[in-house]
C-alpha cells in the first residue's frame, strides 16, 4: 500500500477494489525523494500539485516575514500525510532534518477518494488531526515559555510514541520559531527544567525525562 495506514475494503464496499486502489496510488507516486536538512521542498505560493507523505525524518511548514522573522507552523513525522486540501501552498514546506518524502498527485488522490469511501475517511482523519494540532498550537500563544515548551514535549511524546526519552532531530531554532519565543528563552527554559529535575540532556538533540513531565495548563 502506497499510503500507509489507509484501510481498503473489497469491491462490495467501494467502487475501487483493493488491488485497483493499490495500483492507482502507486501510479500517482513520485519518489520517495531524499531531502537534506533545511532543503526547501515546496515554496509558499507554489501550485499544490502534490501532497506529501513523510517516510522518515521531520518536515516543517513555515512562513518567513518581510522583516526576516519566521514562524514554524507545524512539524510532520513519519506516516503524516499533509497538504492535500490546498490548491496553492499557503506555507513553505522544508526538511527540518534529513528526510525522505513521498509526493502524491493531489488531483489524482482527490479523484480516487471520490470513488473510495475508506480513502475518503483516511483523508478526513488526517485533516482532522492536523486541525487539532493547529488549534492546540494556537491555544498556547498566550501562555508562558515553559508552558509552551511542555505542551510541545507532551505532544511530541504522544505523536512519536516515545516513552521517557525524547529525540528532537530538528534544531532548537526551529522549536523556538514554532513556540514564538527567542532561542535564548528556549535555552533558559530547558535549563530551568533540568535544574528542577524534570529533564536531563544526554546530547544536544536528545532530552531524557527523569520524571513525568508536568502537563501544561
Amino acid at each position: 500500500m502506497a499510503v500507509r495506514g489507509v484501510p481498503v475494503g473489497g469491491p462490495s464496499a467501494d467502487a475501487l477494489s483493493e488491488h485497483a486502489l493499490k495500483s492507482a496510488l502507486s501510479a500517482l507516486q513520485r519518489g520517495p525523494i531524499r531531502f537534506k536538512r533545511n532543503h526547501v521542498i515546496a515554496c509558499e505560493g507554489d501550485s499544490a500539485d502534490y501532497v506529501f507523505l513523510v517516510v522518515s525524518g521531520v518536515v516543517r511548514s513555515c512562513k518567513t516575514f518581510h522583516n526576516g522573522d519566521r514562524a514554524v507552523i507545524a512539524f510532520y513525522l513519519p506516516g503524516d500525510l499533509f497538504g492535500w486540501g490546498d490548491e496553492v501552498r499557503p506555507l513553505s514546506i522544508e526538511a527540518a532534518s534529513d528526510a525522505i518524502v513521498m509526493l502524491i498527485k493531489r488531483n489524482g488522490l482527490a479523484s480516487l477518494a471520490a470513488r473510495n469511501r475508506q480513502l475518503t475517511e483516511f483523508l478526513r482523519s488526517a485533516a482532522t488531526r492536523e486541525l487539532d494540532r493547529v488549534q492546540r498550537y494556537a491555544a498556547t500563544i498566550s501562555t508562558s515559555a515553559q508552558e509552551r515548551f511542555l505542551t510541545f514535549l507532551n505532544d511530541w511524546l504522544r505523536r512519536s510514541g516515545a516513552s521517557g526519552s525524547v529525540s528532537l532531530p530538528m534544531g532548537y531554532q526551529d522549536i523556538a520559531d514554532h513556540l514564538g519565543i527567542k532561542i535564548e528563552t528556549l535555552s533558559r527554559t530547558i535549563t530551568e527544567l533540568e535544574q528542577s529535575g524534570a529533564l536531563a540532556r544526554s546530547s544536544s538533540r536528545r532530552l531524557l525525562t527523569l520524571k513525568r513531565l508536568p502537563m501544561a495548563r
